[in-house]
């Protein structure tokens, strides 16, 4: 056999081994909860095991959890000199019904969680009813043929319950941990305050199953009990926690009642047994609804954080495009259109000197003109690119902005900025810088403001901006239907970590205030 040969072999190998180990202890376990006095075994777990296996692997290791399940078993059988006939052809025939409900189940990948009513009724349908009614058929039939292994019960229903219990509890929670979708694998695991609360849950249940369990008038109640842990369980540890605890209840109601003890204790073994097996059945399935509806909506609240990141991840790229773009914008204003602007003033002045007296006047008004319109442009370029942020500091920036808008507006604007300013990053402050633009051009546009306060305020651990004005104001129901300014407002201060408030009163003015934290939220440079 060739390296490539053996290294490709060994997945398998490896898998049959591992299956093999598991079969022998999932069917020791099996039998060590077996109601002797009834002849009843309570829970199967070796045929959930293999399951819950195949539903989580390809299916070229099928083959080989296959026949490690079977050996396991058939040595197990052998060396407690069992039957081998019979127990042969069962485990066979079992082992194929296995095979054929993970490929009715073929939906149930490793990359799909049992996160949903209409996949968790379909493996309720498949593995907990249909294939433990098979099951059961099968191996009543064929011990009225060939001697099957001792530890079978004769009574087809408690071989139903005892599998349909081991597929309800074992294999969810094992294919739930298999996903890489699970929210146990997403979220942080259960702390030691939650797994020390299950348990002293779990001490008490025992203490009150034990001695108040027998009392008929408590005996509801005492059934009900675990259905408190049950819906915490769910909502800590969802599919896998909640299969652990049912199973760890369940075997604490299996030992009482096999000590005539608790509240499913009857007169009768096989009663006892019965009611056992149906009540574990019963929470086992509603926990799996209850743990599935919680598994859907972690997996639900997942996508919304993740595409809520991607939106915020896109808004800070086009927010950086949009500074890329205005300071292109800018410079062409300024390095282009203004200086052809400068040199058509100028010919227009040589022009002058041309032209006749009575066209003089006109040839200044369209010098005039064009000089407006150039300070026009440089004005709007300075708006787009502020180069008076990155160089003098974000202080004179903003008062330079005040002044420029006192002067072409007309408004009274009152600056008061903290001495620390200065010492804020780049990103912070051209955020506060557009903010107070934006600002600004609404109060005095839209609000028809005129007076407006401009606060800019550091704490320890955060900076604020204030920014009152006197104009018209909006009704509290008009504030959603927010402008492109306040969704831009929004967006830088959501990419720095920070937040904002608008409070406006109809003929009271506006009130805008942004805080935003100093540190470890700022975003890597240019994007505010």
């Amino acid at each position: 056999m060739s390296r490539n040969d053996t290294g490709g072999a060994w997945p398998h190998v490896l898998r049959g081994v591992c299956m093999f180990l598991a079969a022998l202890v999932s069917h020791w376990v099996s039998l060590s909860l077996w109601n002797h006095q009834g002849d009843a075994q309570m829970i199967w777990l070796p045929g959930p095991l293999l399951l819950a296996s195949l539903l989580c692997e390809p299916r070229r290791y099928w083959f080989a959890y296959g026949a490690g399940w079977l050996v396991g078993l058939l040595a197990l059988a052998a060396a407690w000199q069992q039957p081998m006939p019979g127990t042969v052809l069962m485990t066979l025939l079992v082992l194929m019904l296995i095979n054929l409900a993970a490929l009715l189940l073929g939906s149930f990948r490793r990359d799909r969680a049992i996160e949903d009513f209409p996949r968790l009724v379909s493996f309720l349908l498949v593995a907990v009813l249909l294939l433990p009614v098979a099951t059961s058929v099968v191996m009543t039939q064929l011990t009225r043929v060939l001697p099957g292994p001792g530890w079978l019960s004769p009574s087809w229903m408690h071989i139903a319950l005892a599998d349909a219990l081991g597929y309800a509890l074992l294999t969810p929670a094992i294919v739930s941990l298999a996903n890489p979708g699970s929210s146990l694998r997403h979220d942080a695991l259960p702390n030691w305050n939650m797994l020390l609360t299950t348990t002293v849950a779990l001490l008490l249940l025992w203490v009150a199953w034990r001695e108040l369990g027998g009392v008929d008038t408590l005996r509801p109640l005492m059934v009900m009990a675990p259905v408190p842990l049950a819906i915490y369980v769910a909502l800590r540890a969802q599919i896998p926690g909640t299969s652990i605890v049912n199973l760890v209840v369940g075997g604490m109601a299996i030992e009482l009642s096999l000590a005539h003890e608790g509240p499913f204790a009857q007169p009768a073994a096989e009663p006892t047994a019965i009611s056992v097996q149906l009540w574990m059945l019963g929470m086992a399935t509603a926990s799996l609804f209850l743990a599935a509806l919680v598994e859907q909506r972690r997996a639900t609240q997942r996508a919304l954080s993740m595409s809520s990141t991607e939106v915020r991840e896109l808004a800070g790229r086009l927010i950086v495009a949009q500074e890329q773009e205005r300071a292109r914008i800018a410079r062409d204003l300024h390095d282009d259109i203004n200086q052809r602007l400068a040199v058509a003033s100028i010919r227009l002045s040589a022009l002058r000197r041309k032209v006749e007296e009575c066209n003089k006047q006109d040839v200044s008004q369209l010098q005039n003109d064009l000089i407006e319109l150039s300070e026009d442009v440089r004005h709007l370029s300075h708006d787009l690119h502020p180069s008076m942020l990155s160089q003098t500091g974000l202080t004179a920036a903003l008062a330079g902005l005040c002044q420029a808008q006192r002067q072409r507006h007309g408004p009274a604007i009152e600056l008061r900025v903290s001495p620390q300013a200065t010492d804020l990053s780049e990103d912070i402050s051209l955020c506060l810088y557009r903010v107070t633009q934006e600002a600004l051009s609404n109060a005095i546009r839209h609000a028809d403001a005129k007076r407006i306060e401009v606060a800019l305020s550091l704490g320890d651990e955060s900076v604020d901006l204030t920014i009152t004005d006197d104009g018209r104001g909006f009704a509290a129901q008009e504030e959603g239907h927010r402008g492109l300014g306040l969704l831009s407002i929004d967006e830088r201060t959501k990419l720095l970590g920070g937040s904002y408030r608008l409070n406006s009163t109809l003929g009271k003015g506006t009130e805008l205030c942004i805080c935003i934290p100093l540190g470890p939220f700022a975003p890597p440079r240019g994007q505010a």
